[in-house]
């Protein structure tokens, strides 16, 4: 069963294969869970890979599943095989900025998973629920979800698909709220910088805590600022794109859309006119395009200068 989640992650199982191994995996919760670790593993290593770096990291990765002992390995030893992996390759995906910490809290152990500027990472929790990190996100969460409910924090932005278990609720914090759900799909940017944090509720139902409570139907999203809290239909699914590596804005605004190129590229970006800020834009970018591209592309809308300062990771923007 190694040789073929090793054959799965690596992309060599034939279409009959892969749906074989997804099938018993529904029906086995060890695999599955087997599963989700290498997979975590795999998406880890490969977040930030420089030139050259390709062979070696897959090398590391077929050493590190020859040397496995079948079924013994926890998830903290899986991360301490990443680091060894990430020695390997010279630290490059460390030193990008992506990082684990594991830490005591009231006797149970948590892990805390950061994604750097630039990036974003694809994540499988043991129950099977499935999370896309954003950039410059911080995610803690418990090695394993015990007692009666799963939660975990987030500070920045993420996309949860939530495993259903009506016996243990699933619960994100951040930023003094907490989103209740069962089994559900849903987007929340909630960014430490941000007075503003949104919910979205894709599909399934979700119960908000931020000292009111209110509960979410699909397609509706809550926009929370301070004790206050706003309820309106989701203005654009397209925004969602980003799990795919795509940013998509409609009809926003200049000002608004630079906030969030700082956010997700980790730089600042000063727009000098004011008329400037109010310009609207509905526009999509890839996220691999990096800043000076997607500047470059916003120019041909409405002209603009563009000053760079590389060294103090700083852009001026003006006529």
């Amino acid at each position: 069963m190694d040789e073929l989640i090793r054959k799965y992650l690596e992309g060599n199982l034939s279409i009959e294969e892969k749906i074989e191994l997804l099938r018993k995996s529904e029906n086995d919760v060890s695999l599955k869970t087997e599963l989700a670790r290498y997979k975590n593993l795999n998406a880890i290593i490969g977040l930030k890979q420089h030139e050259g770096d390709l062979s070696c990291t897959s090398e590391s990765y077929r050493q590190f599943m020859n040397d496995r002992k079948p079924k013994t390995i926890n998830l903290k030893q899986i991360l301490s095989y990443a680091a060894m992996a990430a020695c390997i390759i010279g630290f490059t995906w460390f030193l990008s900025g992506i990082y684990y910490q594991s830490k005591n809290h009231s006797e149970e152990k948590f892990n805390t998973l950061y994604v750097p500027a630039g990036q974003r990472i694809n994540f499988t929790f043991e129950d099977g629920t499935n999370v896309w990190l954003n950039a410059q996100t911080k995610m803690t969460y418990p090695v394993e979800f015990k007692g009666k409910e799963r939660q975990v924090s987030i500070e920045g932005e993420a996309y949860f698909e939530v495993a259903k278990n009506p016996k243990k609720p699933f619960i994100v914090s951040s930023k003094g709220f907490k989103i209740k759900v069962l089994g559900t799909t849903f987007n929340i940017f909630s960014y430490p910088e941000e007075k503003m944090s949104r919910i979205s509720l894709i599909e399934g139902s979700v119960i908000i805590d931020n000292k009111n409570i209110i509960t979410l139907k699909p397609q509706e999203e809550v926009t929370i600022e301070s004790d206050k809290m706003i309820v309106a239909p989701i203005g654009d699914n397209h925004y969602f794109l980003w799990i795919k590596g795509v940013y998509s804005f409609n009809n926003e605004r200049f000002e608004s859309i630079i906030k969030k190129l700082e956010l997700y590229f980790g730089i600042n970006i000063q727009i000098e006119d004011t008329a400037m800020r109010e310009w609207r834009y509905t526009v999509k970018f890839r996220q691999s395009d990096g800043i000076d591209e997607i500047l470059q592309l916003m120019k041909r809308i409405h002209n603009f200068n563009i000053k760079m300062d590389k060294e103090n990771n700083y852009i001026k923007i003006y006529k």
